[in-house]
Order: C-alpha cells, then structure tokens, then sequence
C-alpha cells in the first residue's frame, strides 16, 4: 500500500502503538510534507479527517509546520460546527416526526457518529438519514416541505410513483442552512438481488443521546449488518465505514449472538464478513473465537479485500475497465448463479430510474426503455474511454 494510505490507516486508529507512532512521524520529515499534503486529501475522500488531525495533533505536531497545523486545525473546526449544525437539525426533524405519530429511526450520520465514536465532530458526514414506514412517506414529505426543504429530484407524477415504488430513498435538502437528508423506507432498492429485513430493524431499535435529547436508532446489532452490507454494495469506498465497522464491532454492548442470528443463511452472508474481514486488516479488530473461526474459513475474502484496497489507489483505469473490475467483484458477493445472472440483468438491461428521468415516456411506451438504457451505458463509459484516451 502507498505510504500515504498507511499513515492516514495509522491515524486512524484509536489506540496506537509505539511502531505506529514512530512510523507515522517518519512519514512527516520535512522531506515528506508532499505526502502530508497527499494523506490531507485522501482524509477528505475517505471521511476521515477528523481522526487524521486529531492523530497528528497529539503524535506528531512538532513535526508540522505551524501554519499547516493551524490550518488543519481550522479544517477540523468547519467540520465540528456542521456537525454540530447537522445534529441540531436532525433532533429537530426527529421531535417534528414524533408530535406527529411517525415513527423513526436515524441511522448513519450524528447518530452513528455518537453511538459508535461517542463524539458527533469525530466523523465526517455530508448528509442526515432517516427510515419512515412507506406508508409515511408522503407525510413526512409534507411536514418537511412546510419546515421548508426541497426535493432534491423534480418528478412528474408517473415518475414519482415509479420512484416510490422502485426505489429505496427520497433527497431533500434545505436552501437556508444547506442540510441534506435522505428519507430512506427501504435500506436496498426493490430490485437488488440483496435485501435486508427491515421488520427485525423495526422491533428493536436502540436510544441515543444527543444534546440530552434521546432518538431512535438501529439496535448495534441490526447497525452492524447495515453497514456491512452497505459498504459491500459499495465496494468500500471509504476506510471511514471500513472503521466505523472496527469500533462497533468493538462494543461491549455488541451482542455477537444476535448478529450471527441475523445472517447465518442469508444472502448478505459474505457482504458481512467481508466488512469483518477488512476491519481486521486495518485496524486488526478483536473478534470473537466463532468469527475468526469463520473469517479464516472462508478462503475468497482476503483476495476480494485486497482487490478492494488495491482499487483505492489505481488512479489511470478508464470508467469502462474500472466498472467491469467492480462488477466482477460484485458478483462474487452475490450467492448463486441466479441471482448473479439476475444482477447482470439488472445493471445491463432492466431500465433504471435514469432512463425514466431522462425520457418521460407514457406507460404504453415503457419498453421502449429497455433499448434506450443499453444506449445510454454505451454513451457513458464510450465518453470516458474517449478521454481517458486523450489524457
């Protein structure tokens, strides 16, 4: 792994040995600040900025020249306040939801940030995230329409019955203070091979306390085996959900038992494990003996991972080449040839809600949109081979 991985993978950790101290100071040498300047970007892209400068404070700020260290600083102080901002906002919308009889749960965002950093500043987020009932959604579109948000995705009526019905989420966003939010009443789209069962995230949510004022959240339990098959479907394009996996999967409070009850014989059973499998890594998590048992049985996750990380640092691949490596590994998290087949399927040929967006079409004419969405995928990854070619 470059250098500059390895010292923003060393800041993040939350107790650091002598080894990690003295290689993260090696790698700040005055010779070094091109790499300092290199991690300082690549915190921002993997969401871990906060960590990087509270590590780099405590381990290493006489190496750093003062002004550079004063600008961190300050880097960190604009993300503490949104934050901040952001949870204000999120507690105000949860108090809207609950004087209203809607249930809710957040996820993700200041809740996560609290449940599982115990500090709301100590990890970045760019959006709030919310589950309502479907059959809530067009109220709680309305109460937030009145506190005077907007949605992100203008929608004829026939498009917005589709999303509804297809997808799993709805973005909002206010024009005074900037705040996004996702309403989420489904954690996967409709059609994903994958899915995750949402009346067991329902039965037991867990309370966390922000600013004195306690909401709803995901159960630990139910939290972890989100954000593993979250980050799988994503490929794990962050290490910050990659350490948001390592520190709640380090909870006392963490009931391994449940959780092996939710995914032993499920579909996501390998999207799970490699989440697991990565914390480990990077962070070198202390499992249970059953899950190490387990994680050292299964002899395809450490190739994925490292596919996985080798992924963070190509840099020159075109659009094309870098979305079949993707897909490749995809289907390797999906179980059964079915289901694999029916993803290709998915990605491929069976129109997405950008070709409804694009092209409002009558209900009639809807097959039409099976031809114009292998067009469109042409058109895209036919542009970024272009200029990937004349760089």
């Amino acid at each position: 792994m470059k250098p500059e991985l390895q010292l923003l993978i060393k800041c993040c950790k939350t107790t650091l040995s002598k080894n990690d101290i003295t290689f993260i100071r090696s790698q700040l040498t005055a010779n070094n600040l091109p790499r300092l300047t290199t991690a300082r970007q690549l915190a921002y892209v993997h969401g871990v900025f906060p960590l990087f400068c509270q590590s780099l404070e405590n381990y290493a700020s006489d190496l750093i020249p003062k002004e550079i260290m004063s600008e961190l600083k300050q880097e960190y102080l604009i993300i503490a306040r949104r934050n901040m901002l952001m949870s204000a906002e999120l507690l105000r919308i949860m108090k809207l939801l609950a004087d209203n009889s809607i249930v809710a749960l957040a996820f993700k965002g200041p809740a996560l940030a609290q449940l599982v950093y115990g500090d709301i500043t100590l990890r970045q987020y760019a959006d709030l995230d919310i589950l309502v009932k479907k059959t809530d959604v067009y109220r709680v579109d309305s109460l937030l329409k009145a506190r005077g948000y907007k949605r992100s995705l203008k929608l004829t009526p026939s498009q917005e019955e589709l999303w509804i019905s297809c997808a799993h989420d709805l973005g909002l966003y206010h024009p005074d203070n900037g705040v996004h939010l996702e309403m989420h009443w489904s954690l996967m789209n409709e059609n994903h091979p994958v899915q995750l069962e949402l009346s067991a995230i329902w039965c037991n949510p867990e309370t966390v306390t922000i600013n004195q004022q306690g909401i709803n959240t995901f159960s630990r339990e139910d939290l972890l085996v989100y954000l593993c098959v979250h980050g799988s479907k994503h490929l794990w394009e962050r290490i910050e959900w990659i350490k948001d996996i390592h520190l709640l999967s380090q909870s006392p409070e963490l009931d391994w038992n449940k959780v092996l009850r939710t995914v032993d014989g499920k579909d996501f059973e390998v999207m799970f494990y490699l989440g697991l499998q990565l914390a480990d890594l990077l962070f070198a998590a202390d499992f249970p003996v059953i899950i190490k048992k387990r994680l050292d049985s299964n002899k395809k996750l450490p190739a994925i991972a490292g596919v996985i990380l080798q992924e963070w640092q190509e840099q020159d691949s075109s659009g094309l080449i870098k979305e079949l490596r993707k897909t490749r590994i995809r289907l390797k998290l999906i179980p059964g040839v079915k289901k694999q087949l029916l993803y290709l399927y998915q990605i491929i040929l069976k129109p997405s809600f950008n070709e409804y967006w694009l092209i409002d079409l009558p209900k009639s004419f809807y097959w039409l949109y099976y031809f114009i969405r292998p067009c469109l995928l042409l058109r895209k990854y036919f542009k970024s081979w272009w200029r990937a070619q004349r760089r």
